[in-house]
């Protein structure tokens, strides 16, 4: 007659329970380091994405014998003045968006306030409860008190709190901007010796193999999928646009910049684009159908968008599967802001080059990668 033997669990190791609360807390100090430095690390990060994308223009002027400084000052400027012309040329379409904005919010609130009051006797009829009886008008509220005597009007009045706010806004909007020009033109101008340091300062020549590498990886896969995901969205902002136009939708030139702006933010650009179009369609029109045609023909194009051109667009260039870019965009979020979502598919790529690369690094290129995991086959004695 056979038995069978139960064996004790192993305790755990407390050199292995010290490492790993050693990686938690580590983990944990350099979350709250990147949020409570946003001012500091934002600026950078933003300044290295956009070195990956503009660097291989740099090489190539440089190849023609322009002087690296040069470049990389032709390379800024011209794309500062490209934003500054864009900005220059939608500013008519996009000012008047801005005045039209109060009056259509106040539509959008009058219609959502006469659809809320059927809807709640509708709910409160199927949850069982009477509907509230009518009651008599209100009597009229009582005239308005005289105005006060005009005053001398002070020479230093305060501002508005909203123009305070307002310009306080673009002050450091302004602030941020010139430091990512800055530091992109440093280094673009000095990326070669930079990174070459950085390189030398490996010791072993394998090492600086796989450091040159794992370079070499990220700034193709991150400029390829900026560049890629700037075309894409330019197309799908012309066929939204376009399409905005065809059903009567007011302004289709803007929501073809939204989309081309929200398509960069993964996920969460696409939600957001969907709610203004149907507060939009809630401003512009009256019937239901009418109203969710805009944010449906949105979700359609975006639909064919995501399962046919971005497949065939990005190729094998970015493995990452979608709930690592998912968790990625919305940790980014909470950490950066809109930027920290910008920046969320970039830094996941170099840190799934570093796992392919760096052996110890492996098990974070396994959880972004889209390769699927080996199954585990239980055997059973019987």
């Amino acid at each position: 007659m056979g038995y069978t033997r139960s064996v004790p669990p192993v305790p755990p190791n407390p050199v292995q329970r010290s490492s790993i609360a050693g990686t938690i807390t580590a983990a944990i100090l350099v979350i709250v380091a990147l949020m409570l430095g946003r001012d500091f690390f934002i600026p950078i990060a933003l300044a290295l994405a956009l070195h990956a994308l503009f660097s291989p223009v740099v090489r190539r002027l440089e190849k023609a014998g322009l002087p690296t400084a040069l470049g990389a000052a032709i390379v800024v400027l011209g794309g500062l003045a490209l934003f500054g012309i864009g900005a220059w040329g939608l500013s008519g379409p996009i000012g008047g968006w801005a005045e039209k904005a109060p009056a259509s919010i106040a539509t959008a609130r009058q219609k959502l306030s006469a659809i809320g009051g059927p809807l709640s006797k509708l709910g409160g009829a199927a949850a069982g409860r009477p509907a509230a009886p009518a009651q008599a008008p209100a009597p009229p509220p009582p005239p308005p008190p005289p105005p006060p005597p005009p005053q001398a009007a002070e020479s230093s009045a305060p501002a508005p709190p909203l123009l305070a706010q307002l310009l306080g806004k673009a002050s450091s909007f302004v602030g941020f901007f010139v430091q990512v020009l800055v530091l992109l033109y440093l280094m673009l101008a000095m990326g070669g010796m930079l990174f070459g340091k950085l390189i030398e300062v490996v010791r072993a020549p394998d090492d600086k193999r796989t450091a040159r590498d794992i370079l070499q990886q990220t700034e193709s896969i991150v400029s390829g999928y900026l560049v890629i995901t700037a075309l894409i969205n330019a197309g799908q902002a012309a066929v939204v646009g376009l399409t905005m136009w065809a059903i009567g939708m007011p302004n289709p030139l803007i929501w073809g910049l939204l989309t081309f702006a929200f398509e960069f933010i993964p996920f969460l650009g696409g939600i957001v684009n969907v709610v203004l179009l149907l507060l939009g369609g809630l401003t512009a029109f009256t019937t239901t159908g009418r109203i969710l045609l805009p944010a449906i023909a949105y979700l359609v194009i975006t639909t064919i968008q995501n399962n046919l051109v971005s497949p065939f667009a990005y190729g094998n260039r970015l493995k990452l599967n979608a709930l690592a870019v998912m968790i990625f965009v919305l940790f980014w979020w909470f950490i950066w802001g809109v930027v920290g979502a910008f920046l969320a598919i970039p830094i996941a790529a170099t840190l799934k080059v570093l796992g392919d690369e760096v052996p110890r690094l492996a098990p974070i290129g396994k959880l972004l990668g889209d390769e699927p995991a080996p199954k585990v086959a239980a055997a059973r004695s019987g």
